[in-house]
């Protein structure tokens, strides 16, 4: 397994983690592994040479901003 491969399962976990937290009410564990996700999508997308793969990696970076982005917003303050 590559490199590159091993980040895209690490940031697939990632995401479902971030998705069971969020369904067992863990908000704090969701925006974590939301934001981690996004930030290894992120670093795969920045070394990616089609555009193809740069749109999907950048896609999903974005939708796990706005889930942890609207998990921060549904705290109490």
């Amino acid at each position: 397994m590559s490199r590159s491969e091993k980040l895209r399962w690490y940031a697939d976990q990632l995401m479902a983690d971030g998705a069971a937290a969020e369904k067992s009410s863990r908000p704090g564990d969701a925006i974590v592994a939301y934001l981690k996700a996004a930030d290894l999508l992120l670093l795969l997308g920045k070394v990616e040479e089609n555009y193809t793969s740069w749109k999907n990696y950048t896609d999903k970076a974005e939708h796990c901003q706005k889930k942890a982005k609207t998990l921060i917003a549904s705290r109490p303050q």
